[in-house]
């Protein structure tokens, strides 16, 4: 692995002058310049993760066990509805990846709803489904087309 620096960096940290200078990984300047840039990227790693504030956890309500068998039935698949971990995040919604969320699933079997939404039962069943597929996005079928758990699909408890 080889590090380059610019002249003047490289005066500036092997004391070294002239033209563009090759650093071994066991000098003293390539582990500083190495080290803050993974630094960084650890920083940046972290920033793009999902942390939402002011969640609480949340004991959902029985009715979500009747959701949860229709959104089985409507995608055909099956899961195991005790492991999700329920948490709601007071208000109309919360910052997600995506924008503005109502609800958020994240692949450690963690739901969030926002508070405004914790009865409504497209909100809540769409975020069940993603724990059913396993993964984000929103393919169709099971979206739109079997369960029909998109704003755009919606129509009504009968799905």
């Amino acid at each position: 692995m080889a590090l380059y620096l610019s002249p003047a960096r490289a005066a500036a940290d092997t004391g070294v002058h002239g033209p563009y200078q090759r650093l071994s990984p066991a000098d003293p300047a390539m582990r500083r310049t190495l080290g803050w840039r993974l630094a960084l990227l650890a920083t940046l790693l972290v920033g793009c993760g999902f942390d939402v504030s002011r969640d609480q956890p949340f004991a959902p309500p029985d009715l979500y066990r009747a959701w949860w068998a229709k959104t089985e039935a409507c995608s055909g698949l099956s899961g195991d509805y005790d492991q999700v971990r329920w948490e709601v995040v007071p208000g109309p919604s919360f910052p997600c990846s995506s924008g503005t969320c109502a609800g958020h699933w994240q692949s450690d079997h963690t739901i969030w709803i926002a508070g405004d939404y914790v009865q409504n039962e497209m909100v809540v069943r769409h975020e069940m489904l993603h724990e059913l597929i396993g993964r984000a996005g929103h393919p169709d079928p099971p979206f739109g087309q079997g369960c029909h758990l998109t704003w755009a699909s919606w129509a009504g408890s009968d799905t």
